[in-house]
């Protein structure tokens, strides 16, 4: 029987782990009302390639973050997520910042509200509702408590329903930094208690936003999440000799000095960050064994720079050695 984790130990499950016909009530039981606290089923609806002949087919991630706040990130196929008369009693008013990509439909006793592929909501626990995931696919969500909420928006209603403004960048910057939170290999306690109080301010932010009177967003919370996803898209593009400042501006939807200043609060800059991080490749590429054979020019060119020459000055200017000796040093 799995167990739930401790924080802050990210959790992985998988329709996989489960076997036999009682597999969709195994997942029901545990991930839905025990972790989730949702009625969760197949949807009925899906046409024979979207559905699976076992039921659910199903596969998260879930980041405890403290506080009794989650992040959770999901591939699955067609469901319905259904938070019943009956669950209300157990006290749980959270609300949730949700997203599926493959779009999917709301209901209420009230209304139906559609929910486009990418688009952003923010539903609390302590509203009977259904999410029905049309399509399947890929989906995640942010889980606040809402009295944490409530200290930050005078006024918060008691169950809130809300489709967010598709031009928003919050919700997405949001869940990107979460979703970085969750990839992390390892996470200390403070940085958790930081990026939840910056969660918090943005999902707070987008429930009563500036033109309706409230309080201004603290600075660090969107400059802190915005930075980690700059610096993460960075390297995922460090051994690119033509990365520069303007393209990763446009990744982001910002303007070039608006990114430097993301660094300059941090007391670097852009080419200072891009510079080290391309040398730390490049010394890490030397030191390993299965590399040895390979050139320091080739080396060097996959660290991202376009001249031998240039990559030798500035390695020796970082680690006062020349790569060569780096190699040898290395054994």
């Amino acid at each position: 029987m799995l167990k739930a984790p401790i924080a802050p130990q990210c959790m992985h499950l998988t329709s996989r782990d489960y076997t036999g016909r009682d597999k969709t009530d195994a997942l029901r039981e545990f991930y839905g009302r025990e972790l989730m606290r949702v009625e969760l089923q197949p949807f009925e609806g899906a046409s024979p390639t979207q559905a699976t002949q076992e039921g659910l087919d199903f596969a998260t991630t879930m980041l405890p973050l403290g506080g009794n706040s989650i992040y959770v990130q999901t591939e699955c196929t067609p469901s319905r997520m259904w938070r019943s008369p009956k669950m209300l009693h157990d006290g749980d008013d959270a609300l949730y910042l949700a997203v599926a990509w493959g779009g999917g439909v709301f209901h209420t006793p009230r209304e139906s509200l559609p929910l486009d592929g990418g688009r952003y909501a923010i539903v609390s626990k302590a509203r009977v509702h259904e999410f029905v995931n049309l399509r399947g696919g890929a989906s995640a969500c942010i889980q606040v408590p809402h009295g944490a909420l409530a200290r930050r928006v005078q006024g918060l209603e008691e169950a809130p329903l809300r489709l967010l403004p598709p031009d928003s960048p919050e919700p997405a910057l949001a869940m990107g930094y979460a979703q970085l939170l969750a990839g992390s290999a390892t996470l200390t306690a403070p940085l958790l208690n930081s990026a939840l109080s910056h969660l918090q301010e943005l999902i707070a932010g987008m429930l009563a936003p500036a033109a309706r009177g409230a309080q201004p967003l603290e600075r660090a919370a969107a400059d802190v999440p915005r930075l980690a996803l700059i610096r993460r898209d960075i390297l995922a593009r460090i051994d690119r000799a033509d990365l520069g400042l303007a393209q990763i501006a446009r990744l982001h939807h910002l303007t070039p000095r608006q990114v430097q200043r993301l660094f300059e609060r941090e007391g670097t800059c852009f080419s200072d960050f891009v510079s080290q991080a391309r040398l730390s490749r490049a010394r890490a590429m030397l030191a390993d064994p299965a590399q040895r054979q390979r050139r320091v020019l080739e080396i060097a060119l996959d660290s991202g720079f376009d001249d031998v020459s240039a990559f030798s000055r500035a390695f020796r200017r970082q680690f006062g050695m020349s790569p060569s000796e780096a190699r040898s040093q290395a054994g």
